[in-house]
């Protein structure tokens, strides 16, 4: 595979492709009827008579959460639910940032100073967080009333809880990414679930790349989005929500169809082009393969050297420029990633989708998933690599980080499977951590 990524880099040499920044424009923030509960960085309170709303409040981090705030912020969530005068809940964040994630800094300072090699030991810190973070995670889709996200900015890692929710609207400044296999972990919070439900391979494709989407069209075709609404209207949204009449209907189906109406009202019309719908052909051609692997009776990691091939063979022979960016940018990215995150995140992955093509078993469904997601964060997040990608990218930021092992070649299928072990009785994911 590192020949095949000394070829990619010379190859991409002569492409000379731009990138592009994400702009951010600033967003006041929501108005507010009533004097918010404050909870390490939680704000909560009732707008109007109907709606429940929570604000996550840590712009210098970008909303990024730590077990303490994903508690308070369930605190919120099961208040607002036992509350029947609630019709709907909104959750929203700061003008730069939905939220960009978990606070991973935390978390290794917690497996640097109390290191465990393979299952935590009872009461170690990364419990807490790994149970807190996934039974927020199946609250969230199991809201008894519509949930509601304004995923406005940043929008990365453990902000795709809101993604099981029921209505997620995007601006044309969200910045979409699930970025896990650079700091050595894999994109977690459920994502497989929402991948095994994606167009083709797309879903593995933005696991596996971190690939960053920035276009309503893209994230509303993915159905990663519910709903376009413009940054400047988002305002008018919450007020009209606030407004509304939102009481508790026989089912929460109900409940939806009649909000849908006003929603329409906001929904932005011209939702530009997907740049994911012109690379379907192309995407599915490297990803859909690696994806059903384990069908073809394909190894993990030889799935992934495949993978590389089939991207190289797209870059080289496709006369459309979109399909060689795509490609090249996409082998630019694996080369970036930690190698055991990659078969780690495939495995995974292939799994959930053909649970859910053969729609039988446990992956099938949400807390499946999260309950096969908790083994194998616990486990990853005690291995080398999680502590140097966070270095790499967030404490020294030099971007090198050097992996364990730094080769896809030098990853056996055994420690693979040591991953998706099943952990001892009483030590898994617990559904009554947060009662």
């Amino acid at each position: 595979m590192l020949r095949t990524m000394h070829r990619m880099l010379a190859y991409r040499a002569r492409l000379q492709v731009s990138m592009s920044t994400p702009n951010y424009t600033a967003v006041r923030k929501y108005a507010s009827d009533a004097s918010p509960h404050e909870e390490n960085h939680i704000r909560s309170w009732r707008h109007g008579q109907h709606l429940g709303r929570i604000h996550i409040d840590r712009p210098k981090a970008l909303n990024a959460m730590s077990a303490d705030m994903v508690e308070a912020q369930h605190n919120a969530l099961t208040a607002f639910s036992a509350d029947d005068s609630i019709g709907a809940i909104l959750v929203e964040g700061t003008p730069k940032a939905f939220c960009a994630g978990g606070d991973i800094k935390s978390i290794r300072e917690m497996v640097l100073e109390q290191p465990y090699e393979r299952n935590p030991p009872e009461g170690h810190p990364s419990q807490r967080v790994f149970q807190t973070e996934y039974n927020q995670v199946i609250d969230v889709s199991r809201c008894p009333v519509p949930y509601i996200s304004l995923c406005h900015g940043v929008w990365m890692g453990f902000g795709m809880q809101s993604a099981h929710g029921d209505i997620r609207v995007v601006s044309e400044d969200t910045v979409f990414a699930m970025p896990e296999c650079s700091i050595g972990l894999f994109p977690d919070v459920g994502f497989a679930h929402l991948a095994a439900r994606m167009p083709g391979g797309v879903g593995l494709y933005l696991a596996l790349t971190g690939k960053r989407l920035s276009k309503p069209a893209d994230l509303l075709r993915t159905g990663i989005a519910t709903h376009f609404v413009k940054a400047a209207r988002l305002t008018q949204l919450t007020e009209a929500l606030g407004t509304r009449t939102l009481r508790r209907a026989s089912s929460k189906s109900l409940a939806l169809s009649g909000l849908e109406p006003m929603l329409q009202q906001f929904d932005e019309p011209d939702q530009g082009e997907s740049e994911l719908e012109g690379l379907q052909t192309a995407l599915d051609s490297c990803f859909l393969p690696a994806l059903q692997h384990q069908e073809r009776g394909r190894g993990t990691v030889e799935a992934l050297d495949a993978l590389v091939v089939d991207l190289l063979n797209v870059a080289q022979t496709t006369h459309k420029d979109q399909e060689k960016t795509f490609a090249v940018d996409a082998l630019e990215a694996l080369q970036r990633q930690c190698p055991m995150s990659m078969a780690v995140t495939l495995r995974h992955y292939s799994q959930v989708h053909q649970a859910v093509q053969a729609e039988t078993g446990p992956l099938v469904e949400l807390q499946g998933v999260m309950e096969q997601e908790y083994l194998m964060a616990v486990r990853l997040v005690a291995r080398p690599d999680f502590a140097e990608g966070v270095r790499a990218q967030v404490v020294d930021k030099d971007k090198s980080p050097k992996w364990q092992p730094s080769e896809l070649g030098d990853i056996t299928e055994q420690s693979i499977d040591d991953t998706f072990a099943a952990m001892p009785s009483g030590q898994g994911l617990r559904r009554e951590y947060l009662d």
